[in-house]
């Protein structure tokens, strides 16, 4: 038998094998015939390369001698099925991370970084004649990395729709989506649903004393310390806006979730960061206004979020750093003490308070 690696020597002596050898010679990827047997007839220039062999180690010797690493592998099982009976099979970079040792470059080589591989295992000739296996290799590297761009650019894309991209916490976009599934579940389920709605005292005054970076910083350090005080897989805190945050419990009534609230004021507190423009305390405070309701019974998630917001510009009004509870159409304290009826109509015409 001649050997087919000799195909370009042999095309000067044949002109009509010159452009054919020319191909194979020239291809950018890996070309590889194997004979019945399994033994290498063919190695083209770019697989040797790639390979780091000389064309003439590969040719004469079986696959599994020249790669013994594809030994069990799902590419032997390919080509035995395609010497034997002659069925074609693809392998995607996907399922079969890089069968061959190939490298790019000499750079790639010497970090042991594989290229990314395609490869086609195609019948030749058989019937009455002897078949042979052409193995074609494509180097896919760089499509894989541009697809891998593509998937983090998109896992970003959607981390920056879930997450605020300064404190870390819930965005807003988020929290619109989440609290209308669990009011929804909450109105199947005759559940209720607990809102809070948590301001950081004084931090204009803040931004005024130590500068907006600062201020970033601290907004971060709030959102951590106020997150870490939600307990349970279902709550979910959320920047609002500015200096502004809200709170979702599903499952939760008022006197739970003032218990959750008090552990917030504290978590912040505890924080320890300095305020020196704070009237309040030594340290950077929040006010918290908590509501709760049944979406089951007709009150909706703009009401409960309202008065929320109301009850939080309650415990602004009263002093800050304090917790303010909406309930039976009125103010109380986390001790159940109920604000003056003429002191909740001042409340209720404030516009902002800082």
């Amino acid at each position: 038998m001649v050997s087919l690696g000799s195909i370009f020597d042999k095309s000067f002596e044949n002109p009509g094998l010159h452009l054919p050898a020319l191909v194979v010679r020239e291809a950018q990827m890996g070309l590889m015939v194997l004979d019945h047997d399994g033994t290498v007839v063919l190695f083209n220039d770019w697989l040797a390369k790639a390979a780091s062999l000389p064309v003439e180690y590969a040719l004469g010797n079986n696959l599994l001698q020249v790669f013994p690493g594809l030994k069990g592998s799902r590419l032997q099982n390919a080509v035995e099925t395609c010497l034997q009976r002659g069925f074609p099979a693809l392998l995607s970079q996907s399922l079969n991370r890089s069968p061959f040792p190939l490298f790019v470059s000499e750079e790639e080589h010497k970090k042991g970084v594989l290229m990314e591989q395609l490869i086609h295992v195609i019948p030749l000739g058989g019937g009455e004649s002897q078949r042979y296996c052409l193995i074609q290799i494509t180097n896919v590297s760089e499509a894989v990395r541009r697809e891998k761009i593509l998937l983090d650019q998109a896992k970003e894309l959607k981390r920056n729709l879930i997450t605020d991209g300064m404190t870390g916490v819930y965005s807003r976009r988020y929290w619109e989506e989440k609290s209308l599934i669990e009011f929804r579940k909450a109105r199947r389920d005759c559940s209720p649903v607990s809102v809070m709605m948590l301001d950081v005292d004084l931090f204009k005054s803040f931004n005024d004393a130590y500068g907006h970076p600062e201020g970033d910083r601290c907004l971060t350090r709030v959102a951590k310390a106020a997150a870490s005080a939600l307990k349970r897989p279902l709550d979910i805190l959320a920047r609002y806006g500015g200096e502004e945050f809200v709170a979702l419990l599903p499952g939760t009534n008022l006197e739970g979730a003032a218990v959750v609230a008090k552990r917030i004021l504290q978590s912040v507190e505890n924080a320890h960061i300095p305020h020196v423009k704070s009237s309040v305390s030594p340290y950077v405070t929040v006010s918290i206004g908590v509501s709760c309701g049944f979406p089951s019974e007709g009150e909706s998630q703009e009401a409960i979020l309202s008065e929320a917001d109301q009850a939080l510009y309650a415990a602004k009004y009263l002093g800050r750093n304090r917790i303010i509870l909406y309930k039976e159409k009125g103010f109380f304290t986390t001790d159940n003490i109920k604000i003056d009826d003429f002191l909740r109509d001042d409340i209720c015409g404030i516009t902002h308070i800082v």
